[in-house]
Parts: C-alpha cells; structure tokens; sequence
C-alpha cells in the first residue's frame, strides 16, 4: 500500500517561521485521506493506490479483493493511532477557528470574553480587506491592540504553541553530531558555542564584535 505518499506532506508541516495553523490543516488533510482509503479499500476500491491496482488487474483470477480486509484493519489501525497522537487539536479546535478564520468564525462559538472585539472585527470591512491580503501573521501585526487588545492576546498564545518545535529539532541533531567518542565532555558552555551561530536568524555584526574584543583586550 502506498500510505508513504502521504507522509510527506504531512511531515512538511514542520518548518522553520510555520504557524500553528500549518500544523493543523496538514494533519487535518492527512486524517480525511486516511478515512477515505479505509472506506475506499473496504469497498473493494484501489483507486488510490496504483500499485495495489495493478496487481488486481494483472491477476483478475486470484482472490486478491477478498485479501483486501488486512489492508483495511491496517488503516483502521491508524486512523486510531492519529487520532490519540493529536487528540490535543480538538480540544482547542475552537480557538484554532478563532485564530484561523476569524472573519467567518460563529460569534457565539467562541469565548465570551473576545465576542464583542470579534463582532467589531467582522463588521470592519477595511480590516476584512486587509485580511484577505496579507499573510495571517502580518494582519495581526497590523491590528491595534488598543482596539482589539483580548484578541491580539489570543493570537500570540496561539502563535506561541509550536514556537520552539523547529529549533529543539535542530539543536537535538547538532549534539548527536558534536558528541562523538572524541569527544568526552560536553558541557552547557560547549552546547551555547556550537548551537548559537547555526540556530542564530540574525546578521553577525563582525566588525562591532571584532572591535569590541580589541577593546577588551586592551
């Protein structure tokens, strides 16, 4: 079965600069294929495995539809899997509309305490403009907190919840590569040098660093 297909598009999600809301429609993505296979191979249906397809075709006298309930039992499986791996996405699928859609998000769906902010939001035809234009970080960025200050404080909890994903991947892999059997002692002064200039966005001042160590050392 060619399951791996999708795997890759699922796994894209984690990305350096992605927000929560990446995250979350690959993975819904992911889940709704995963239940139209299990529908799909139940009915006998291998429309979307080309491979599995063939082999039916090729062999129309064996009993391989009937083999078929394995495959099915197998995706089964994980559906049931995925669905407990990411459990926490429905228990805030609420705020995840909020943040994700709020021009088309049910006033009375979310909490009560942004409603009327949310109403004022809806009903400002410039701002829906804006949204439509600019990335969803950018238009938040661009809202007044003055003016929608509970909202602006939903929006950077929600940004804030896959913040570090990306760079606690990358700094796990730099000390498998920096700990080696040659090298015994790695210690939290060790770990500070060799992941600040790869995990840095920044642009290294050269000239400001290089004179201010002339300084110090005169």
């Amino acid at each position: 079965m060619q399951l791996v297909r999708c795997r890759p598009t699922f796994m894209k999600g984690l990305k350096k600069q992605q927000i929560i809301v990446h995250h979350i429609l690959l993975s819904h993505a992911f889940a709704v294929k995963l239940r139209l296979f299990e529908r799909q191979i139940s009915d006998r249906n291998a429309v979307h495995f080309p491979s599995l397809s063939e082999i039916i075709s090729s062999f129309s006298d064996s009993n391989i539809p009937g083999k078929m309930d394995k495959y099915s039992t197998v995706l089964t499986s994980l559906i049931t899997e995925f669905n407990q791996r990411f459990q926490d996405f429905s228990a805030i699928d609420s705020d995840i509309k909020l943040f994700s859609t709020p021009f088309s998000v049910n006033v009375e769906e979310v909490q009560e305490n942004v409603q009327l902010e949310l109403i004022e939001l809806q009903c400002d035809d410039s701002l829906r403009s804006r949204h439509q234009l600019l990335p969803l970080s950018e238009f938040y960025k661009s809202l007044e907190t003055s003016r929608f200050p509970l909202i602006k404080r939903h929006v950077q909890r929600m940004m804030s919840l896959f913040g570090s994903t990306y760079i606690c991947e990358q700094t796990f892999s730099l000390m498998t590569l920096n700990k080696s059997p040659l090298r015994a002692r790695l210690t939290d002064s060790h770990l500070y040098d060799l992941d600040f200039v790869p995990l840095w966005d920044g642009t290294i001042k050269h000239r400001s660093l290089a004179e201010r160590k002339l300084l110090e050392g005169t």
